[in-house]
């Protein structure tokens, strides 16, 4: 009889520790759902352009690129990782990647001041996508750490048609 009561001890405990645990995790996710992630430098754009078409990528260093990301969480969080790809009407022109990690304070914004780095191996394409009006995009993921435990792949993207943000967007934050 006191084998089955210690059974029943051990059972509840692991049934309360699977519940806080699948609470804890649920908590981490929608406190990282709190982060807003917007272009705060238009310029980018601006010099891209110039730069394609004087054809003098392949000296640039890099394009700066400023995003401002706001953690409206209560909790630190880190990302970990950015991979956002840039293109021009379709056509890939580079990518930013992040250098290292970068830790955002609860309820504070930090501006990250990035690199667009070109790439590009087609400039037939690049040279046609430049005629007229141009859609410039910046498509990726952040990946965004609260804990050892729980980390997300944190959606962005920004569309510019001419010199103006047409749409912009990051996780389920509408920034606009």
């Amino acid at each position: 009889m006191a084998k089955e009561g210690v059974k029943f001890l051990y059972g509840s405990a692991v049934v309360i520790g699977i519940i806080a645990v699948i609470q804890y995790f649920r908590r981490q996710k929608r406190l990282l759902q709190d982060i807003c992630i917007s272009n705060v430098s238009l310029g980018w754009q601006e010099v891209l352009s110039g730069v394609l078409s004087s054809n003098n990528a392949n000296n640039m260093q890099g394009i700066p690129l400023t995003l401002s990301v706001v953690n409206n969480s209560k909790i630190d969080v880190t990302i970990k990782d950015i991979d956002l790809d840039v293109s021009v009407d379709g056509v890939s022109l580079g990518f930013v990647e992040l250098d290292e990690e970068v830790e955002l304070s609860a309820n504070s914004e930090t501006q990250l001041n990035l690199n667009i780095k070109l790439t590009i191996t087609d400039w037939l394409s690049v040279g046609i996508a430049l005629i007229g009006q141009n859609v410039y995009k910046i498509r990726g993921n952040f990946v965004i750490s609260a804990s050892v435990f729980e980390t997300l792949n944190y959606p962005y993207y920004v569309i510019m048609t001419g010199s103006e943000i047409t749409d912009e967007q990051s996780g389920e934050c509408v920034v606009n």
